[in-house]
């Protein structure tokens, strides 16, 4: 039956061909693009999970380009290290050639002025190694002020005339000439100078003093150097019973005059006051002396040039080892209630309490000044320093420094100072240090003020541990920094582990510290800690200005507190925090992962410090040897630790690219077109169209037909 009115089989028929049409449309379509998902209208479900599986692709993508540029950073890194390496060799091997005593003093010029050249270049490279503008090793930026302070610590102390801080040479050589020789008298009058030429009347003095003969006010002056070597244990110039009975102390002025007596030996652990010197009395007065590769082992009071001292010590050195099994063990003097001036020790030095490597203890008025030790120093007890084991009453530390390592294994260590009664000024510390409770890269306890100082060894104690100072309780803290990583147990900073100020006013301003901080309890990446109130009613006032630190995580200070252990409900530290600076981490992080947390994050330092200035002021010392040696160390542990980020940075690219595939693999499953399904219905769909099509032409005649018959 055919409807003139409705041609119902046209409209099945068209139905029919928008089907195929549409068919034959995304047939056409999934073929050109390769996809089946081409739209959420396909499958809504897979074309969200296809999409979320391209954004992971295209951060992976990401996170190996920031591989790739991690590993062109550290190539460069790997480079200049490799070519600072190859010039650290050369250097050691101009100071192994300089060492050897065979070159006078124009050949050693020359060999300081290559010496010289090489450092320079090194230098060059240190300071221009950049990755895309990143400074690679000399990346702790100071602040301006602690550049001042860096450049104005601990100047002047070179060692210009032959060993010696300061010109040495008192007399002529006539002049010494002429004085009465110790050999031709048997004792010795009150205002003459008499000559020592040889190790028998350096003898001859040690036994008069030792027997009684008094030496107040005569004077006793080395006409040339003198080696003991000979003398297997030697008798120190002025023993004694105690302190109270001075009768056999040395009690005049023993005068070098830019001498040194080498290969003193010592071997009386279980005797007291041991060193050239027993101990000299309060009047006493010696200088200009250099003691070279001395082996004194003592027990109380042992030190390479005195054990005890009440008098002054100027322009003096020691080299060698110094042991002490007692207490008051330093390389320069064990014992001293002097003044220590423009002097130094290179001494190793081992005692128990105590024990500092140029004076073991001074006080109570005493000062070291223009002096420096280099030696690294242990002690088995209380108060151990690189440069003083304790600096007790009013005394003070004034343009001083140590760069030896510090371990103690008691209480108060410190880089420079153990425990400090007295003033630090103008003064700094580079050796790593290590203690137990109260542990400093400056000092382990900074009883009084620290100006213009800085420290910047790794430091590693207990409770009270602090880059600058483990435990401060003085009036101020200011022109100071440290750049050392701190790790302890409680009361841990970057700069102080606990400031401790229950009354009076503690002054903190111009501070910085950059180091790595970690510990369990009171950790703050610049204080661990501040006690400000005790037992919450005597309140001190603390005052902190101008202070940065590197940014860590941590909080800047870890603790506000009484001095029962207890916190404090005074609020001050959000106060104090407001004042305190975070500034950018020298570190490098690069995003290895598409995830925020540490697991897609690889963190690494590439900065290290070193110091090769002991070689240009004498290239053939013991200095030279031990500055070079760190230096190489320095280097091979840092290229060490960049291959160990290297072998991560490959590591991390491999786990990428297996997740790269494995997600594209999903993609392709999800998304991707069959192309022999796609093309078999393209074909279908196509066969449907054109069918429908001729069909819709038959089906729109049909009426036409019709009509005719009519």
């Amino acid at each position: 039956m055919v409807s003139i009115n409705t041609n119902l089989s046209s409209i099945m028929v068209q139905g029919n061909l928008n089907q195929a049409t549409n068919g034959l449309n995304k047939a056409i379509e999934r073929l050109s693009t390769g996809y089946k998902i081409n739209h959420s209208s396909d499958n809504a479900a897979n074309y969200s999970i296809a999409n979320s599986y391209e954004a992971k692709l295209s951060s992976f993508d990401m996170a190996a380009s920031n591989v790739g540029m991690g590993s062109d950073l550290l190539a460069v890194a790997q480079d200049t290290i490799s070519s600072m390496q190859d010039h650290g060799a050369r250097l050691h091997a101009l100071i192994t050639q300089a060492r050897n005593g065979t070159y006078g003093a124009q050949s050693l010029n020359a060999l300081t002025q290559e010496a010289g050249a090489l450092i320079s270049e090194i230098q060059r490279m240190y300071t221009n190694a950049e990755y895309n503008n990143v400074s690679l090793f000399d990346n702790i930026k100071l602040p301006s002020w602690a550049e001042e302070v860096k450049a104005n610590a601990g100047t002047n102390l070179e060692p210009k005339y032959n060993g010696f801080i300061e010109n040495p040479e008192t007399y002529t050589k006539e002049e010494v000439a002429a004085m009465t020789k110790v050999s031709d008298v048997e004792s010795f009058t009150a205002g003459e100078k008499y000559s020592i030429s040889s190790k028998e009347e350096l003898a001859k003095l040690a036994t008069k003093v030792n027997g009684g003969t008094d030496t107040t006010n005569v004077e006793f002056v080395l006409a040339n150097d003198i080696d003991l070597s000979s003398i297997d244990n030697w008798d120190a110039i002025g023993s004694f019973i105690s302190f109270t009975d001075e009768s056999k102390a040395f009690k005049g002025t023993f005068d070098g005059n830019g001498h040194v007596i080498k290969n003193l030996k010592i071997d009386k652990s279980t005797k007291n006051s041991q060193g050239l010197f027993g101990y000299t009395a309060e009047g006493s007065e010696i200088k200009n002396v250099g003691i070279v590769d001395c082996v004194v082992n003592g027990e109380d009071y042992t030190g390479g040039l005195v054990g005890g001292t009440r008098g002054t010590i100027t322009n003096s050195y020691a080299t060698g080892d110094v042991t002490g099994t007692g207490d008051y063990t330093g390389g320069l003097a064990g014992y001293t209630y002097g003044t220590i001036t423009n002097s130094y020790a290179t001494s190793s030095v081992t005692g128990t309490d105590y024990t500092g490597g140029l004076v073991g203890w001074y006080g109570y008025d005493g000062t070291v000044t223009n002096s420096y030790a280099t030696g690294d120093v242990t002690g088995t007890g209380d108060c151990t320093g690189g440069l003083v084991g304790c600096a007790d009453g009013s005394s003070a530390v004034t343009n001083s420094y140590s760069t030896g390592s510090v371990t103690g294994t008691g209480n108060y260590t410190g880089g420079l100072v153990g425990k400090a009664y007295g003033t630090i000024t103008n003064s700094y510390a580079t050796g790593d240090v290590t203690g137990t409770s109260t542990t400093g890269g400056l000092a382990g306890w900074a009883d009084d003020t620290v100006t213009n100082s800085y420290a910047t060894g790794d430091v590693t104690g207990t409770n009270y541990t602090g880059g600058l100072a483990g435990y401060a309780s003085g009036s101020a803290v200011t022109n100071s920094y440290a750049t050392g990583d701190v790790s302890g147990t409680s009361w841990v900073g970057g700069l102080v582990g606990l400031l401790s100020k229950t009354s009076g006013t503690a002054n903190y301003d111009k501070l910085f510290s950059s180091g790595k901080v970690s510990g369990d309890s009171q950790v703050g990446s610049l204080i661990g800690g501040i006690y400000n109130t005790y037992n919450g009613t005597s309140f001190g006032t603390v005052n902190i200005t101008n202070a940065s630190v590197m940014k860590s995580g941590l909080d800047v200070i870890g603790f506000e507190g009484k001095s029962n252990g207890t916190a404090c409900e005074s609020g001050q530290m959000a106060g104090w925090i407001e004042n305190i600076k975070e500034v950018k981490s020298p570190e490098t992080t690069l995003q290895v992962g598409i995830h925020g947390d540490e697991s897609s994050k690889i963190t690494f330092y590439t900065g290290f410090d070193y110091d090769l200035s002991a070689i240009l002021k004498d290239i053939k010392s013991d200095d030279s040897y031990n500055a070079i040696n760190k230096f190489m160390s320095t280097l091979s542990d840092k290229a060490t630790e960049l291959g160990s980020v290297s072998n991560r940075l490959e590591s991390a690219l491999d786990s990428i690219i297996v997740n790269m595939e494995n997600i594209t693999s999903s993609l392709s499953t999800i998304k991707d077109a069959d192309m022999a399904t796609e093309s078999s219905q393209y074909i279908k769909m196509q066969i449907l169209q054109q069918a429908s099509a001729t069909l819709l032409a038959t089906a729109n005649q049909s009426p036409s037909i019709a009509l005719q018959l009519i």
